[in-house]
């Protein structure tokens, strides 16, 4: 673009050049104007671009600390300081006083007489009879019996079950992934305003085929032997011991108690009361009042001034210098170096 723009420029002058020497003004001054001739030549200019560039500085930098001191304060307080004096109070209480008084009472005495009774009692007798009796005499007796039972047999059977397997069989897909591509820009200098191409590199969505591992089912048939237990039937003859109760008839010499009757004279003192009067001496309690005089202590609260020392603690600033490493940006001018088209006039 550069060329082109500066092609045009130069053929305009020649044109200018070829068609009439002397140029005059829009105005008329009477002088004539000479137009120099121009030439075209290709030369080599540095030029300076901005860079900027992060470094690593060690920085001083003051830093205040709070720093706590603690020290001694005297105050003072006002505190209540209890005091006790003796009271004298006095008070009526009621002193119980015991005085005999004499009175009669009717009382029921206990006593007791003989009196002769009779009574009916039945008096055991025990004599002793033959009887016969039946009992039952334990014996045994072998019987042989048959029973079945069952016999247990373990034997062998083919069975059949259904297995699946899976398969990895590869297959292909499509799929979409994010590639990037090299396109060329055109950037403008600020130095030079002049046009160049950049390489920048641009987001592309690509489709790529991609082979995946699939796995597929399938079903197979096993033949397998399992271990079956049967019983079978079996009849077996054993011979057991069978109890049985053979009757007897026994004669024994059996105790028989009987009852008769007899009358028995007893003697029992029965009781009885009698009412008398006596005359007794009972205790009677009164009560008469009394005045008692008594001592307490009674507590009073004086305000008193002390003085006490407490700890105070203030914080204090102290500056303290502190190095720190911080990123510090630079612009620095980088020189290139460009072909451009100068006119260049011809003596």
């Amino acid at each position: 673009m550069r060329t082109t723009f500066l092609g045009v420029c130069a053929a305009a002058l020649v044109a200018a050049a070829g068609t009439d020497r002397t140029v005059r003004a829009w105005w008329d001054c009477g002088w004539p104007v000479h137009v120099p001739q121009v030439r075209f030549e290709y030369r080599t200019i540095t030029c300076y671009r901005p860079e900027y560039r992060t470094e690593w500085r060690e920085v001083e930098r003051t830093v205040y600390r709070c720093v706590p001191e603690t020290r001694e304060q005297e105050i003072q307080e006002t505190v209540l300081v209890p005091r006790w004096r003796e009271v004298e109070c006095q008070h009526i209480v009621l002193v119980p006083h015991t005085r005999e008084e004499t009175r009669q009472v009717t009382v029921c005495r206990l006593e007791w007489r003989e009196e002769q009774r009779e009574r009916t009692m039945l008096v055991p007798e025990v004599t002793y009879q033959e009887r016969q009796v039946t009992v039952c005499v334990p014996e045994w007796r072998q019987e042989t019996r048959q029973a079945t039972v069952l016999v247990p047999e373990v034997r062998e059977e083919e069975r059949q079950h259904t297995v699946t397997y899976f398969r990895v069989v590869p297959e292909k897909q499509t799929r979409q992934v994010v590639c990037y591509e090299t396109v060329h820009v055109p950037v403008c200098d600020p130095c030079t305003g002049h046009f160049y191409t950049v390489c920048q590199a641009m987001p592309r969505v690509q489709d790529i085929e991609v082979t995946v591992a699939r796995c597929v089912p399938e079903q197979r048939t096993e033949t397998f032997k399992v271990p079956v237990c049967i019983t079978r039937p079996e009849t077996r003859t054993y011979t057991v011991q069978v109890p049985y109760a053979r009757e007897e008839v026994r004669t024994e010499r059996v105790p028989v108690c009987t009852f008769r009757e007899q009358k028995q004279t007893y003697t029992v003192r029965v009781p009885y009361t009698r009412e008398e009067v006596q005359t007794q001496k009972f205790p009677v309690q009164e009560w008469r009042p009394e005045t008692r005089t008594y001592k307490v202590n009674v507590v009073e609260y004086q305000p008193q001034t002390r003085t006490r020392k407490v700890p105070v603690t203030t914080f204090r600033q102290v500056a303290e210098v502190v190095k720190e490493r911080v990123p510090v940006v630079t612009c620095v001018q980088v020189p290139y170096q460009v072909q451009v088209c100068v006119p260049v006039c011809v003596p």
